[in-house]
């Protein structure tokens, strides 16, 4: 599937379960995956016997026909048709100072903006590289992740390096606590082609206020 923004579903079941244990997951949480898809992480949160709220979002009808099959009978979990980088909900979020304990997620990379579009995240995300979509998801995840709360992303490792990520980078080293980033080779997914020689895990924390 293939919208605005490229989407690389994540079925490995390794990848999903390191990274929802990295969460350390208990009873008064919520969380939150920003980018759906086929539900990865959500079959992984509902594995590890987490019953607290989900919120999910996805841009894409078809992975929402999905989700919404799914998932219908749980209770706990919330659908939205929508586009995380710009739901009004989500902005209120931010505009709180953040609302969710815990998120997760395989964010899209890799994918073409249109012109129109790039500038409206560069003036929306201001000094962040709008060409590439997983820095404003990161971005925009961390101001929806609340005091003390948490975040594990599976992204390229290009953040740690290009000149462009430069303004990505400043956030996560003067305002999070960074637990871990373990790279590893993008051919651990045969016969998928990211464009990307290497991708990370990067697990980070809100410090207490």
């Amino acid at each position: 599937m293939e919208k605005v923004f490229q989407s690389y579903y994540t079925n490995s079941l390794d990848i999903t379960s390191y990274m929802v244990n990295k969460l350390e997951l208990n009873s008064n949480d919520n969380v939150l995956e920003p980018s759906g898809g086929e539900g990865a992480f959500i079959d992984e949160l509902i594995s590890s016997g987490f019953q607290g709220p989900i919120d999910t979002f996805d841009i894409d009808e078809e992975a929402i026909e999905v989700l919404n099959n799914k998932y219908k009978n749980f209770a706990n979990i919330s659908i939205y048709h929508a586009n995380t980088l710009t739901s009004n909900l989500l902005n209120s979020y931010s505009e709180k100072g953040g609302y969710y304990t815990k998120i997760i997620g395989n964010p899209p990379y890799g994918g073409w903006l249109e012109y129109d579009e790039r500038e409206f995240y560069k003036n929306k995300f201001q000094g962040l590289y709008a060409k590439e979509t997983y820095t404003l998801f990161l971005y925009r995840c961390l101001t929806l992740l609340n005091n003390h709360g948490k975040l594990s992303f599976i992204i390229p490792d290009t953040f740690l390096f290009l000149n462009n990520h430069k303004q990505i980078r400043k956030k996560i080293l003067s305002e999070t606590i960074i637990e871990e980033i373990l790279i590893f080779p993008s051919k651990f997914f045969p016969g998928v082609s990211f464009g990307y020689s290497n991708l990370c895990i990067i697990t980070l924390k809100n410090p207490p206020l």
